[in-house]
């Protein structure tokens, strides 16, 4: 995603965003590295600080932009930043989410705008908001089922579902969360695989509109819970020898590698789109 979206930008902003991602140094996986190359290791880093969070269960969202900020510095209590699950059997505007995607989104969109803040912190929001708009962009980040037989528990965005791929190697179960996590493909940037798969991504990207673009980050939710609706909980057949395993058939992995393209192509334009108008304060580097 942040490869569509660096090539989306013009120079001077490149620039920005290398200058800005130089001014930290807490984010790992940025050092020594080309702007582009810093980027991709920014939007990763917020994985990390998930992993070190408490397991808090509270959808409160801090009060002021300033507590947005420390917990994105720290990784306090933001476990809950990465989804806004809704019950895919319920209409969307009619529930409230589990989690905080969107209000950590927007908070950090604000922070990586504002001018006041320092090139450091401006580079912590735009880690984050790399991050948090590809989570949104991924259908399962958005979105949950019922667990069958279990009245009022939801399967966590898919987390509690069980599928086999034969085309995995090993075909070992996995959860259904990981498996559309993981379907864009893990190859290496520079890599002959990795451009390939950016060539395609880039043909998507050719065919957002501007009125994707300017489309607020609640839309971009809203359109992953109704993929989730409509194609990835339909499309799962029943494993008849392994009760509550689904089989991922070749027609629906087809199917999702294609909408996984998009989703990607459409959150590198978006980023791209968003940091722009951000940094825009900001002079040319030298």
């Amino acid at each position: 995603m942040v490869a569509v979206a660096w090539s989306a930008l013009d120079k001077p902003t490149r620039a920005r965003v290398a200058r800005v991602l130089r001014s930290q140094q807490l984010i790992t996986g940025t050092r020594d590295k080309s702007g582009e190359a810093a980027w991709m290791g920014a939007a990763l880093w917020p994985d990390q600080l998930r992993d070190r969070s408490d397991t808090s269960s509270s959808d409160t969202p801090p009060g002021t932009l300033k507590e947005w900020l420390r917990r994105a510095t720290t990784g306090e209590h933001t476990r809950r930043w990465h989804f806004a699950d809704r019950n895919v059997a319920q209409a969307f505007s009619q529930q409230r989410p589990h989690g905080l995607l969107e209000p950590a989104l927007n908070a950090q969109i604000r922070l990586l705008g504002d001018a006041t803040v320092s090139a450091h912190d401006r580079a912590i929001a735009l880690a984050w908001v790399s991050h948090l708009i590809a989570d949104a962009h991924q259908p399962l980040h958005c979105a949950s089922r019922a667990v069958p037989g279990q009245p009022g528990e939801l399967d966590a965005g898919g987390n509690l579902v069980t599928v086999i791929d034969a085309g995995r190697k090993p075909p070992d179960p996995i959860s259904l969360h990981r498996w559309w996590d993981e379907l864009p493909g893990q190859a290496r940037p520079g890599s002959a695989r990795f451009n390939k798969a950016l060539i395609r991504l880039l043909e998507h990207a050719l065919l957002v509109t501007e009125t994707e673009l300017t489309q607020p980050p609640l839309g971009w939710i809203e359109e992953s819970f109704n993929i989730a609706r409509n194609q990835v909980y339909p499309g799962l057949l029943p494993d008849a020898d392994l009760p509550g395993t689904f089989i991922i058939r070749q027609d629906y992995w087809l199917n999702g590698r294609e909408t996984s393209q998009a989703r990607l192509a459409l959150a590198g334009r978006r980023l791209a789109y968003i940091v722009e108008r951000a940094l825009r304060d900001l002079p040319q580097a030298p």
